[in-house]
């Protein structure tokens, strides 16, 4: 049985911090007697709440792989790849570094693209590429796409 990639991202240091900064933050404001301290205080509940947001978000990464189908999901749902449906492959810039996107053809013949979050997963962009690499060759991997294919193969982490 397949089993998901860890995640290569700390989650726990940024939602410690952010809360730890949030309770000091309210504490000073709601303190004090200047005027229009609630609504500074709700600012900084809703900048709290959208900091761990956005950290949670990035927990949800998600790659598996099962012989010739692939398991991906960024933040909402998980979608599966077979292999034999991968047309493409393209890379695309993150804050996290680079992320892949699948392009896919679908039984109607049109395409959907599927991102995978390799930049957030522990061996994420090796086991994406090598699993390409092994099942599904056919697909067209753009200039990006094929120098991190050049890197990983000197790095010996690519056949």
């Amino acid at each position: 049985m397949a089993h998901p990639l860890e995640l290569a991202y700390n989650w726990r240091t940024p939602a410690l911090f952010a809360s730890v900064g949030a309770v000091v933050c309210l504490g000073v404001v709601l303190r004090g007697d200047a005027a229009g301290k609630v609504g500074v205080a709700v600012v900084l509940v809703v900048l709290w709440a959208g900091c761990l947001t956005l950290v949670w978000a990035r927990t949800r990464a998600h790659l598996e792989v099962d012989g010739a189908r692939l398991t991906v999901r960024r933040v909402r749902a998980l979608h599966t790849v077979d292999a034999g449906t991968v047309v493409a492959v393209r890379q695309q810039a993150s804050a996290s570094g680079p992320v892949f996107a699948l392009v896919c053809r679908d039984a109607d013949g049109g395409t959907r693209r599927v991102v995978a979050p390799v930049a957030l997963l522990r061996g994420g962009t090796s086991t994406l590429f090598r699993w390409i690499l092994a099942h599904a060759p056919q697909a067209e991997l753009d200039r990006g796409s094929r120098r991190t294919v050049e890197q990983l193969q000197t790095a010996g982490l690519l056949p």
